[in-house]
């Protein structure tokens, strides 16, 4: 599914508003969720002209050209933390788990040899996203090894894609029938008794 708004959209979406068109109705056209649509119109409306496409199309390719800092890197103390853990053989999911109950539960202490986090919170994913963005050998260096030795992301595997094939795969429709033919132990198919 495409994700992002391409610039033929923008014209329809600019066509749509301009002719009067709702949100949904213009989404249903451009076969996009109605919230994409919204989304898009209340991030690059200005507050005297509205919605016009070449501010619109200008505005999504500053905001996709800044530099992007994530939540860990950004953060010297979650850094610390998320590396310390790491380093401890912690996986992503329980250093999110565990900064959520440290934050939420005062009497919860912290783990042995984690330093402290200050209540700050992030996601697994925002960890998986800070170690992959590293340069290679940084984990290393850190002495990090991830439970699935993987160094870089996996590409994801798109809806309805397969992974390995079966081999010597056979149709359900060239298989043999189990019911034809075949006859139940002291049954018999003539009916007497």
């Amino acid at each position: 599914m495409r994700r992002m708004l391409t610039v033929a959209d923008r014209v329809e979406i600019a066509q749509g508003l301009k002719a009067g068109w709702s949100i949904r109705v213009i989404a249903g056209h451009l076969d996009r969720s109605a919230s994409v649509v919204s989304r898009e119109v209340r991030r690059n409306s200005t507050k005297t002209r509205g919605y016009r496409l070449v501010h619109a199309d200008c505005a999504a390719e500053r905001r996709r050209r800044r530099p992007q800092v994530g939540k860990v890197a950004g953060d010297e103390v979650l850094r610390s933390r998320v590396l310390a853990d790491l380093a401890r053989s912690r996986t992503p999911r329980q250093i999110a788990g565990r900064l959520r109950l440290e934050a939420e539960d005062d009497s919860v202490g912290l783990m042995k040899a984690s330093p402290p986090a200050d209540g700050k919170t992030v996601s697994h994913a925002a960890i998986y996203r800070f170690i992959y963005a590293l340069p290679k050998g940084e984990l290393a260096k850190h002495g990090v090894l991830l439970r699935s030795k993987r160094t870089r992301r996996r590409r994801p595997r798109r809806a309805g894609e397969r992974g390995a094939p079966i081999v010597g795969m056979r149709s359900i429709d060239a298989r043999p029938s189990l019911g034809a033919g075949v006859e139940r132990a002291g049954h018999d198919p003539g009916g007497a008794r």
